[in-house]
């Protein structure tokens, strides 16, 4: 019998422009869609954060990769300031661990 993965609860808060109606995350892990934009993770804006939110059960220990979309489509993924792509995000899920990233644009 195969040992069972430990998920624990990762908490991401995005800063980015209030005006966009949904953002969502999307990512290299099944819980974040596999870089499949139509099952990217939809995150609220939260007024008392003033941020977007969204916590997740993620299989600990494992590297996360992700960007950050303005809709359900890579042609609307986060942009730096000079308008191009940013890299990934990426962290090792641990317990306890808050993803925190600011959204400078969206394409």
């Amino acid at each position: 019998m195969a040992d069972k993965v430990k998920k624990v609860k990762i908490a991401f808060n995005v800063n980015a422009c209030p005006c966009h109606k949904v953002v969502y995350i999307c990512g290299n892990i099944a819980e974040l869609g596999e870089w499949d934009a139509s099952k990217a993770v939809k995150l609220e804006f939260s007024a008392d954060a003033n941020c977007y939110v969204v916590s997740k059960m993620l299989p600990e220990g494992v590297n996360v990769e992700y960007k950050v979309l303005a809709d359900k489509d890579w042609s609307h993924v986060e942009c730096g300031s000079n308008g191009s792509e940013v890299a990934n995000h990426s962290f090792s899920v641990a317990k306890g661990h808050v993803e925190v990233v600011s959204v400078e644009s969206f394409k």
